[in-house]
């Protein structure tokens, strides 16, 4: 079986592919990292072609800029973007295009893109990008159902990681094991057949 996860040096895409080996799968990271820029359409494009099979994908890879919005330059603003939106939506369509039945692909959004959810200053452009993935996972699953092809969400609390720390708004942060083990399960026959859901994960009850 054979997993692409982008952004998978560090963090969550780190601990996403040390579960999906457990798992059994063979996992390519596609990270700045590993010299891979998910936001450029000839390199995602060429990559993906080079593949014979995909099993699993996992839309990790994404940014964070903090900046009020009076002082937010543009070119920041279309960056997080790019990595966080782009990348997702260049991914996955070519994931659809090489996936067979059965293939699955799991976005990672965050609770700042789920409505309702409590929001922070200066993190507009995450918060954006996030908010499209989520829509972005729910047409998808819709557009997946007729192939076989399911796709879903995670949607944490803050996490202890880097981006993590600098965006500085979470108390008793998930670990990216956490994460890790419910996007594992989401990406995997073991949660067939839901498709179209994005899960919100919370640190455990209790601390």
């Amino acid at each position: 079986m054979i997993a692409v996860v982008t952004g998978g040096s560090r963090g969550i895409g780190a601990a996403v592919i040390r579960e999906m080996t457990a798992r059994g799968y063979e996992c390519h990271d596609l990270s700045r990292t590993s010299g891979f820029d998910v936001g450029d359409e000839a390199s995602v494009s060429r990559f993906f072609s080079e593949l014979t099979q995909l099993d699993a994908l996992v839309n990790n890879a994404a940014i964070l800029e903090l900046a009020q919005i009076i002082d937010m330059k543009v070119g920041t603003w279309d960056e997080v973007i790019r990595v966080g939106l782009r990348g997702a939506f260049l991914c996955s369509q070519a994931a659809f295009r090489l996936m067979k039945p059965g293939g699955t692909i799991v976005n990672v959004s965050s609770l700042s893109g789920v409505s309702g959810a409590d929001k922070f200053p200066r993190m507009s452009a995450y918060v954006a990008a996030k908010s499209g993935l989520a829509g972005l996972t729910e047409v998808l699953a819709v557009e997946g159902r007729p192939i076989g092809i399911r796709v879903n969400a995670v949607s944490p609390a803050s996490v202890a990681t880097e981006m993590g720390r600098t965006a500085g708004v979470g108390q008793d942060p998930l670990s990216p094991d956490d994460v890790a083990r419910v996007i594992g399960w989401l990406a995997t026959p073991d949660s067939a057949p839901l498709t179209g859901a994005n899960i919100r994960i919370d640190p455990p009850a209790g601390g």
